[in-house]
């Protein structure tokens, strides 16, 4: 009996590590482990503002490609945007609430040029995953971007809650 109990401690502890190895798996499929930042992105080192697009089957590999790599372009922006309107948020009454620019206006998504793809991969039901984040090389500028248009669109409301003084001088440190 004592003989087989560290065999069995030793198949538990397999099976632990293989439940815990393969809590990954594809929402579409569960045939394969996915990367871990299709689970969570929480986990990705050396990117921020992380966010991630997905296309189903497409007749074209490449329409397929670019729709997924826009929709996670457009997160990323959104999420630059979203954390923008925050820190200026910080800088101002409490009373004020800022309007959070549309990440989906493609024009708006064109000027943050340092958002990049990062990872790609694909579910054995051929559903593809894209991985877009921000390099810290090039934050502190996409946050100036996203903070100069969350500016952009609420400046008429700034100006009449602030003053014109007060908005020159909010518009010139950010």
């Amino acid at each position: 009996m004592r003989q087989g109990l560290p065999l069995s401690l030793l198949l538990l502890g397999c099976m632990l590590a293989t439940s815990v190895q393969a809590e990954c798996a594809y929402p579409d499929s569960d045939r394969r482990e996915a990367p871990d930042w299709v689970c969570s992105l929480a986990a990705y080192e050396g990117a921020e503002f992380l966010a991630y697009g997905d296309k189903s089957r497409l007749p074209s590999i490449s329409l397929q490609n670019r729709l997924a790599g826009k929709a996670a372009m457009i997160a990323v922006v959104a999420n630059l945007l979203d954390y923008a309107r925050a820190d200026l948020a910080a800088q101002l009454p409490a009373d004020t609430v800022l309007e959070l620019p549309d990440a989906k206006d493609l024009a708006r998504v064109a000027k943050f040029k340092g958002v990049k793809i990062l990872e790609k991969a694909a579910s054995p039901q051929r559903h593809l995953y894209v991985l877009a984040g921000v390099k810290p090389d090039v934050r502190d500028e996409l946050i100036a971007v996203a903070k100069k248009e969350v500016l952009s669109v609420n400046k008429k409301s700034l100006i009449a809650q602030l003053g014109q003084d007060a908005w020159k001088k909010l518009a010139a440190g950010n």
